[in-house]
């Protein structure tokens, strides 16, 4: 097992994780620096905000097309810092729609089916045509919510931190989320999910590329709990969760399960705003895994102040699990800080800057192998300009760097890009 992090690691999480925060029920596979982009939306509001921008109207059906060019990028260093140096340029083009059908005054149903091209130049054999499509159920009735959504996500990504790389991943998920006014401010909620993770790395020429496979999972999560929701913008949580993880290769299988309470809290006024999502997790291994038993706090934390109107400025920090592709660590403790500037003028221009630092600590499943550290840095800005209604472009560039303990284990990804979209949402 490896030693908890550093002391002042530790107090800036502690001090993030009393204050604020964003998490994901079900521990993703790997998430990109750069925090949390905006303020969430509750669905209701961004459903309404969909509606408003759906431009045609085929009978009951409202619909918004969507094509565009995104994520044309220059992308360095695609491999470990061990390897030789690769350099490439991708582009994704992509077309489809969201429609919308209004049962009643309560029932919304929502489709969408976004299909992507994923070019490259030279990486011929990470060119894919991705498809995108789900439908989703929304009855937003008196006192009682209830949402259904079942749907494939296909998408370019990095899906470890260990091979710093843009590769094809898959995600199928299903979801149902119900909450109910009790009485007055206090509301009970449960949410079961299950998701399906895949890489699709089975035709990729690199040997070390195809290992993404081994990380391939079904993801079961349970949530309840009762809800505080006060109009002066407070909502405070408390629940319990139950996961369940189930790898499909014995090669590296860090299947397990576990409960954890829960704790939700959220404050959002014009001028400041936080929120956070806490789960103190005791996890064990399944099927005979090798899977090392966690017990302790993940989640995500933000908190934005905003000190004049079109600035914003964020601190943000985050713990998680990441399953590793090591022989001998079944996954990662990844812990981070960050800080963003958020700044618009008027609704058609808005832009980004951040700086992130971590640490990913290798957890191993016996005291004789070397406990691996690996630090990270990161920063990166983005801008969004709208020169007409419905056209949106936008410009990206972010660099990411791993120095290790370990010899050749150093490795870092840089890019940057473009992309061109027209339609909604």
């Amino acid at each position: 097992m490896v030693r908890q992090s550093r002391a002042p690691i530790h107090m800036i999480f502690a001090a993030a994780f009393l204050v604020a925060g964003i998490a994901d029920a079900q521990f993703n596979q790997y998430t990109l620096p750069g925090g949390p982009q905006d303020r969430p939306e509750d669905r209701e509001t961004k459903l309404k905000r969909e509606l408003a921008a759906a431009r045609y109207h085929f009978g009951p059906v409202k619909v918004a097309p969507q094509i565009g060019i995104k994520d044309v990028a220059y992308v360095r260093n695609l491999f470990a810092s061990a390897r030789s140096e690769a350099s490439d340029v991708t582009a994704t083009l992509g077309a489809g729609a969201h429609a919308y059908l209004l049962t009643g005054t309560k029932m919304t149903w929502v489709a969408h089916v976004l299909p992507d091209y994923v070019a490259w130049r030279r990486r011929t054999d990470a060119r894919r045509l991705n498809l995108t499509y789900g439908i989703e159920s929304l009855g937003f009735f008196n006192h009682l919510f209830v949402g259904v959504a079942v749907g494939r996500t296909e998408q370019m990504q990095i899906l470890t931190p260990e091979v710093p790389e843009p590769v094809n991943g898959r995600s199928d998920q299903a979801q149902v989320t119900t909450e109910l006014r009790i009485s007055g401010a206090f509301y009970a909620f449960a949410t079961a999910s299950e998701s399906r993770q895949k890489g699709l790395v089975d035709n990729l020429v690199d040997p070390l590329l195809r290992q993404i496979a081994l990380l391939d999972r079904t993801e079961e999560v349970v949530r309840a709990g009762l809800r505080w929701r006060q109009r002066a913008g407070w909502t405070i949580g408390v629940g319990g969760e139950r996961s369940q993880v189930t790898f499909d290769s014995s090669l590296r299988d860090s299947s397990n399960s576990g409960n954890a309470p829960v704790l939700e809290l959220r404050y959002d006024a014009p001028r400041f705003f936080f929120q956070s999502d806490l789960a103190d997790r005791s996890l064990e291994a399944r099927q005979g895994s090798r899977f090392v038993p966690f017990h302790g706090v993940t989640g995500n934390a933000a908190v934005a102040f905003q000190p004049r109107p079109g600035l914003e400025i964020w601190t943000y920090g985050s713990r998680n699990l990441v399953y590793s592709l090591s022989p001998t660590d079944p996954y990662i403790d990844d812990r981070r800080v960050g800080l963003a500037l958020s700044m618009g003028a008027g609704r058609r221009v808005s832009s980004r800057l951040f700086a992130e630092a971590g640490e990913e600590r290798y957890v191993a499943f016996s005291p004789a192998f070397l406990q691996r550290l690996d630090n990270m840095t990161a920063f990166g800005g983005s801008a969004h300009f709208k020169p007409a209604g419905i056209v949106t472009l936008g410009f990206q560039i972010m660099r990411t760097r791993f120095t290790s303990n370990l010899p050749g284990g150093g490795r870092s990804y840089t890019t940057g890009g473009f992309s061109v979209t027209l339609g909604s949402p």
